[in-house]
């Protein structure tokens, strides 16, 4: 016979689970000192009955924001979703913990780490540094939102940007213009789908529009500790064996500044002599000299979105975590002009 809710209690989940009372109250609070096995036990049998706990064990939804660091910094990119994650969650009853992860041997496990910050459910930024840990979350059913990742299970979701349609606005603009030479400068493509769209999109475009591509247009990632540097350091190369070079697209904004930077030592005029457009948008783009041509993908809207979507998957209002991806816009500025 089905039971009454007011007939569940924390005594009952304790010995259908067949723990004590004191285990279950740590599932419930998301304590530490509990097996990733019990915990699933004592939660199947919640999710069973439906238990809903007392006032007097109950604490407020506390959402985790892991930045994973490769790195020594913490970029614009980064601030830009946090900043979409601090609109949502300001006032409203909601915790929000932001866990700088940073990836290293000596780390403890990405779980681990959530467990002790007692997390319900985490969003994760970029997840390109902890795909091989992801695989552990979703086993352990922690409801988990990626943004710009594409990874899913039945609680994990992810939140993403159109990059291979926006990376196909920017180089059709750079065609628009004139432009039949083109470079690309790529970031990291080891776990990253977004920036393996960006440059299938830079092949298929010059394919698309009868441009027979050289592979010295193409700069492989040279890992900085500053993503500018990589874009400076990467710029010298590809002017130094690709001079001809009318145009370089970059793989993000932080990298186009670097970019430009590297143009105007090699004593290039941007966009006179050569022209740089990048992907992003991030605010300062409007404030380089010349102003930065790019493609804007909605970083707070991911970072709100990413965690309203936990939250109302917390609160029962949504079944599943989605995945969704947001459009991109070409935001035209200076520092791209046709070819003369």
């Amino acid at each position: 016979m089905a039971r009454h809710k007011k007939d569940i209690n924390i005594r009952l989940v304790a010995e259908q689970a067949g723990v004590s009372v004191a285990t279950v109250s740590r599932v419930v609070n998301n304590r530490t000192d509990v097996s990733e096995t019990v915990r699933r036990k004592v939660s199947e049998v919640i999710e069973r009955f439906n238990f809903a706990p007392t006032k007097s064990v109950e604490r407020r939804v506390n959402i985790g924001i892991v930045v994973a660091l490769d790195g020594p910094l913490i970029n614009d990119y980064i601030t830009q979703i946090l900043d979409g994650v601090a609109g949502y969650s300001d006032g409203g009853n909601l915790d929000v913990t932001v866990v700088l992860y940073r990836v290293c041997p000596e780390a403890k496990t990405l779980l681990q780490t959530i467990r002790e910050r007692r997390c319900d459910a985490v969003v994760i930024v970029p997840p390109e540094p902890v795909a091989d840990q992801l695989g552990d979350l979703r086993d352990a059913e922690i409801p988990t939102m990626l943004i710009n990742g594409g990874l899913t299970g039945p609680k994990m979701g992810y939140i993403g940007n159109e990059s291979y349609s926006g990376a196909v606005k920017a180089m059709e603009y750079l065609i628009a213009c004139g432009h039949r030479r083109i470079g690309f400068l790529c970031n990291s493509l080891v776990n990253s789908n977004d920036h393996t769209r960006r440059l299938q999109a830079y092949k298929d475009a010059l394919a698309r529009n009868g441009i027979a591509g050289d592979p010295a247009w193409i700069v492989p990632h040279h890992p900085t500790e500053q993503t500018a540097d990589a874009g400076f350091d990467q710029c010298r190369s590809l002017l130094k064996h690709a001079p001809g070079v009318t145009a370089v697209f970059c793989t993000n904004d932080e990298m186009a500044m670097g970019a430009i930077k590297a143009c105007w030592e090699a004593g290039l005029r941007v966009p006179d002599d050569i022209s740089v457009i990048g992907f992003d948008g991030l605010p300062y783009g409007k404030y380089l000299h010349p102003a930065l041509t790019t493609v804007r993908q909605p970083l707070t809207e991911l970072g709100a979105g990413a965690v309203r979507y936990l939250d109302e998957f917390l609160k029962g209002q949504r079944t599943v975590l989605p995945e969704e991806t947001l459009g991109t816009e070409l935001v035209i500025r200076d520092s791209v002009t046709t070819v003369k």
